[in-house]
């Protein structure tokens, strides 16, 4: 049967007596595509225990906690079991990451947020934030962006500071580091 650009199939030239056996192939089709596009893969992770940081160096945010993590399949693409950090993409294309991170109260130095993509940080997505001088939280907004990931990338958020000595995470409340990830469009 020839076949769409977006791969749905249609009968030939074929007599009236076989439309409606594809008249049920097309619905069927085409209820194939929208439940993939009312399932494609989107997570929401949040970070629920604190987290220990070395200073100045770049340390992958663990995820303890998925408030959604769903695909076409049913299976997600993070675990709470190994690789807390990542989110790992069972579909090709565009995905758009979004979320923030806290560090525990601590006036000295910098901080700093990254996006990054099997291991390499993500151009144009660095943020550098002076430390609080009162004894709240840092919180770090990180931006919204796109990444290209084929299947198997996968992606995190990377968090490092420069208070001089080690210096844990905010992971309480609205303090808690998150990570949002969401199917856009194939590659």
């Amino acid at each position: 049967m020839p076949e769409t650009s977006q791969g749905l199939t249609y009968p030939g030239s074929t007599g009236h007596a076989r439309i409606w056996e594809h008249l049920q192939e097309l619905a069927q089709d085409v209820d194939a595509a929208l439940s993939w596009l009312r399932n494609k893969p989107a997570a929401m992770l949040r970070q629920s225990s604190a987290q220990s940081f070395p200073a100045s160096t770049y340390v992958p945010v663990t995820f303890q906690t998925e408030d959604l993590d769903d695909d076409p399949d049913g299976v997600g693409g993070h675990s709470t079991s190994v690789n807390l950090s990542r989110y790992t993409a069972r579909y090709a294309g565009w995905y758009r990451v979004g979320g923030g991170f806290s560090f525990a109260s601590n006036a000295s130095g910098i901080r700093h947020a990254v996006w990054a993509v099997n291991g390499a940080q993500v151009p144009g997505t660095a943020l550098a934030i002076d430390a609080t001088t009162n004894s709240s939280s840092t919180r770090l907004p990180m931006r919204s962006v796109l990444v290209n990931l084929g299947i198997g990338d996968y992606v995190e958020l990377w968090a490092w500071q420069g208070s001089g000595g080690s210096l844990s995470s905010d992971a309480t409340g609205t303090g808690q580091a998150c990570m949002s990830v969401d199917f856009v469009r194939n590659q």
